[in-house]
């Protein structure tokens, strides 16, 4: 038998919300955020980062520039009413399928449900580059994590392993049977075990019905929470065989009971608008459109940009100006994912020209000289016409080919507790004055060793991985 991780046990938690405290499958989860300031400090996460850093040698500097990637401020409104909205469902969810409760045996002996809770579908939408797949990183890192083993309740037995979410991409010309025997193969590798894999692998091809069925099975032995698709816009691909993969959403959301996540670029939405009534189904749960800032002037683009800013690992850092955020948004159009790439790798060639600075001249330097494949993209976002923003998704695709979601990838295996981003208060929101930037003395070369020897070896993996 496969050992636990004591840290997968739960530790539950008196609220005093009955429906809460009462049930085994909640009272051990972290609360949806009660205001906005609290949603922005969950869904926050930034890169390790010490002033101290920018004294070390050049070649870690180097290295730990990379740590931009671990970046997310959800300055956006949308992105905390996701939280909210997400986690809200997840708890509503769990209150209907209380194991301890007649309505939840019920559930659990698959008898017919009461109508009294309708499960939702939500969708997340948004260009490539705007962190869609980060931001549910960052709810289902918020709600706890992804497997718990109960041994018992308010001192009576429950021996339940419970999943508090799964989440598939869906991939390029699947059929309906791929995508559920990759949730089977998935749990059998969040469990460790080879037990579901079969189930699929003997079901009959497309058998609508069956494949559900086993399904079922999955979301109810391991008390499923979210069930999640992302990288939805494949389907666009796939012609009349995506109509199959929708009908089977809206089924899984009305036979299992359980909220459903779409996450895609705006190429999805055009699968929808054939079907009025399908496309309220899938957005009935929130639908959270991650726009882009169409202007430098836009309020959330100069909050993160005053966020992001002071992390730089050069020598000699500017004080933040409207210069550099009429820059980074040149260079971006307001994508997140290109400004920080820019960022980056201005940063790289201010320590490779010994200059330790980067100011505005360098950001657009640098994008104009060593970032060309990603011209065509710009180009197509600053034209603004439908037709050439049709373009982009391929476009930034090209430029980024491996940015969709690993297949391995869980966001509660962090090996540390994230950084997080503490809210702006209004104060500092509408502030246009310049940041100032710490300075400290020289380091020792043993405080340089002690401070680099620390994590270095974890940096170094995660540049190799990126090449």
């Amino acid at each position: 038998m496969q050992s636990v991780d004591p840290e997968q046990h739960p530790t539950y938690k008196l609220i005093g919300m009955p429906e809460v405290d009462n049930n085994p499958l909640l009272a051990h989860l972290n609360l949806p955020p009660g205001t906005d300031d609290e949603a922005f400090i969950a869904l926050g996460l930034r890169p390790d980062f010490q002033v101290e850093d920018r004294l070390l040698p050049s070649i870690f500097r180097r290295i730990r520039i990379n740590r931009l990637r671990n970046f997310f401020v959800p300055a956006q409104p949308v992105h905390r009413e996701a939280l909210i909205g997400i986690a809200s469902q997840v708890f509503h969810g769990y209150i209907q399928r209380n194991p301890l409760t007649p309505e939840g045996q019920r559930r659990l002996l698959g008898a017919p449900k009461e109508q009294s809770y309708k499960p939702t579908i939500s969708f997340i939408a948004g260009h490539s580059g705007m962190g869609k797949s980060t931001l549910v990183d960052r709810i289902l890192a918020s709600l706890g994590q992804q497997v718990y083993h109960h041994t018992e309740f308010n001192k009576q037995p429950f021996p339940e392993c419970q999943i508090l979410w799964l989440r598939r991409n869906v991939p390029e010309h699947c059929t309906v049977k791929t995508l559920c025997s990759s949730f089977g193969d998935y749990t059998d590798r969040v469990l460790g075990n080879t037990l579901y894999e079969r189930l699929f692998t003997s079901a009959r091809r497309d058998h609508r019905d069956q494949l559900i069925t086993e399904i079922r099975k999955i979301i109810t032995n391991h008390h499923v929470g979210l069930l999640v698709f992302d990288e939805f816009q494949n389907l666009s691909l796939m012609g009349v065989g995506a109509e199959k993969i929708i009908a089977l959403l809206v089924n899984l959301r009305d036979e299992l009971g359980i909220p459903i996540l779409v996450v895609g670029t705006y190429s999805a939405l055009h699968l929808l608008e054939r079907n009025l009534s399908t496309a309220r189904r899938l957005a009935e749960g929130g639908y959270y459109d991650l726009q882009r800032p169409t202007s430098v002037a836009n309020e959330d683009w100069q909050q993160l940009c005053r966020i992001v800013w002071p992390y730089q690992w050069v020598q000699n850092p500017l004080d933040y100006s409207e210069k550099i955020c009429d820059a980074l948004y040149e260079v971006s159009q307001g994508i997140t994912g290109i400004m920080l790439s820019v960022f980056a790798s201005a940063q790289i060639v201010a320590i490779n020209n010994g200059s330790e600075q980067v100011d505005a001249n360098l950001i657009l330097n640098v994008f104009n000289e060593r970032m060309k494949p990603l011209h065509p993209a710009i180009r197509a976002l600053k034209a603004g016409n439908v037709l050439e923003l049709t373009k982009f998704e391929g476009l930034y695709k090209s430029f980024y080919p491996d940015k969709e979601l690993p297949e391995t990838a869980s966001p509660h295996l962090i090996e540390s507790p994230p950084a997080i981003i503490n809210p702006p208060s209004s104060n500092t929101k509408k502030s246009k004055r310049k940041s100032s930037v710490s300075r400290t003395k020289v380091l020792t070369p043993e405080q340089i060793k002690s401070r680099v020897l620390d994590d270095c070896a974890s940096d170094i993996v995660s540049v190799l991985k990126s090449k």
